[in-house]
């Protein structure tokens, strides 16, 4: 499965298993994945109160993100969370 924000691949996720709702993996992430490294720590960072004004708007709408699997099939989801060391979750919309 592929990670993607709108049309623009932001790497690979390997490792993908369920616990309920949510759906966890590791990210290989790519070259695109560089612009979210800020946006995605603050994001999962408990110890910071995350301030959506300082984002751009369309990184925050549900509808932008998808992961798409081997056979190019698309799926919504809701915004991921996306960890330092690589580990993603989410879930589907």
């Amino acid at each position: 499965m592929f990670l993607y924000f709108q049309n623009e691949c932001l790497g690979e996720i390997q490792d993908i298993n369920t616990e309920g709702m949510w759906v966890y993996g590791k990210l290989i992430a790519n070259q695109n994945m560089v612009k979210f490294r800020k946006f995605f720590e603050d994001l999962t960072n408990e110890e910071n109160h995350f301030k959506e004004s300082e984002y751009n708007e369309e990184w925050l709408n549900d509808d932008n993100w998808f992961v798409v699997d081997s056979h190019g099939d698309k799926k919504g989801i809701y915004l991921p969370a996306v960890y330092e060391d690589g580990e993603i979750n989410w879930r589907w919309r």
